[in-house]
């Protein structure tokens, strides 16, 4: 049974490990953003994709991503140049 809970351990940490290093990279992706750009208010129906391919359609070449300039800030569509 004590193998069977250090495993358990180590893989709950492993698993929060990659969370978390995922987590950071999505952070430092977004503090690059623009906000100079930004349009539509991303919702669970106006996300990334629709995002990407509105910008797109408005002639951005980059596309768009959904982020805000502070965590309190509402996520919203911003076109990158």
């Amino acid at each position: 049974m004590g193998s069977t809970k250090a495993l358990v351990t180590c893989l709950l940490v492993i698993i929060f490990a990659v969370m978390l290093s995922n987590h950071n990279v999505l952070a430092s992706e977004i503090e690059n953003v623009s906000y100079d750009n930004c349009r539509h208010l991303c919702s669970d129906t106006y996300g990334w994709f629709e995002c990407m391919n509105d910008c797109e359609a408005a002639g951005f070449i980059n596309g768009g991503k959904c982020a805000s300039p502070s965590p309190k800030a509402p996520l919203k569509c911003c076109c990158q140049k």
